[in-house]
Parts: C-alpha cells; structure tokens; sequence
C-alpha cells in the first residue's frame, strides 16, 4: 500500500497532490508542536495551579472547620465553667443568706427570752415590792383597828408585837 502511495496513483485518483499533503502534515505537526508548548502547557499549568488552589481552599476550609470545632467545645466547657460557677456562687449566696436568717431567728430568740426573763424578774420584784406594801397596810391598818378597839393608843412594843406576829403569819 506505501508503494501505490509512493507512486501516487491512488492519491492522485482521489485528487490529492501529495506535496500538498506532505506540507499540510508538517504545518500541521509544528503548528501542534507551538501549540502544545505555548497554549496547551500554559492552559494546563493552569489548570493545575487552579487545581491545586481549590485543592489549597477546601484544606483551609477543613481547618477552618476544625478550628471552629474546637472553639465551640472550648466555648461550651466555657460555658459550663461559667453556669457551674453561676450556680456555684448562687448556691454560697443561699447558704450565707440561710444562715443569716437562722442567726437573725437565733438572736429574736435569745432576744426575746431574756426580754422575758427581764420581763418575770420585773414582775417578780414589784410582786416582792407589792407584798412589802401590803404586809406594811395590812401591818398599819391592824394597828390601827387594834388602837380603835381597845380605843387607846399601842405603845412601841405592842406595835412591835403585831408586826412581829404579822411577819411570822405571811
């Protein structure tokens, strides 16, 4: 078959001037050569530089993405530090204040008890103080009935006798 092509009867039979198609193959060859190493290499450099920035962003994503992860465990520990220490306080605040109150409610108490041990010691002396009046009328209203009835005047030692015997009788 290369020897009929040589000869070029059948390229000739099908129209075609073989220094035509000769010229056109190397045309067509140093064209692609050109083309390989200035366009093609070029849109393929960058095609690959493109590839390898997309390739660049999803890794910063992925980091991004971890690091925003861990920020939010990080806050959320955070967070709970915070609520534990919140309630923490919260319940230290309750506890002082509960024993405030019992301390208040202890003093009132104590307060009120010797507000009313002071009160009984009160009423116990002017029970003491009352009885010295009422044995001193009872004591003076006796020597008065006694001098009316016997319608004479009690001498010092009489008077004495009766508040002597009042004494002993109360």
């Amino acid at each position: 078959m290369i020897s009929l092509l040589a000869s070029g009867g059948l390229l000739q039979d099908l129209g075609i001037n073989p220094v035509v198609l000769a010229t056109q193959v190397v045309i067509f060859v140093i064209t692609f050569l050109l083309l390989s190493r200035l366009l093609f290499g070029r849109a393929l450099e960058h095609m690959q530089r493109r590839e390898d920035e997309i390739q660049k962003a999803h890794e910063a994503i992925r980091h991004g993405r971890a690091e925003v992860e861990q920020m939010t465990r990080e806050y959320e520990a955070h967070l709970a530090k915070v609520d534990k220490d919140g309630y923490d306080r919260t319940q230290a605040i309750l506890k002082d204040a509960l024993a405030a109150a019992q301390a208040s409610i202890a003093k009132a108490q104590a307060d009120a008890k010797a507000e009313s041990e002071r009160a009984i010691a009160e009423i116990a002396r002017e029970k003491k103080a009352s009885l010295v009046q009422l044995r001193s009328d009872v004591t003076r209203l006796t020597l008065e009935v006694a001098e009316k009835v016997m319608e004479t005047r009690l001498d010092a030692g009489a008077q004495a006798r009766v508040q002597k015997y009042i004494q002993e009788r109360s």
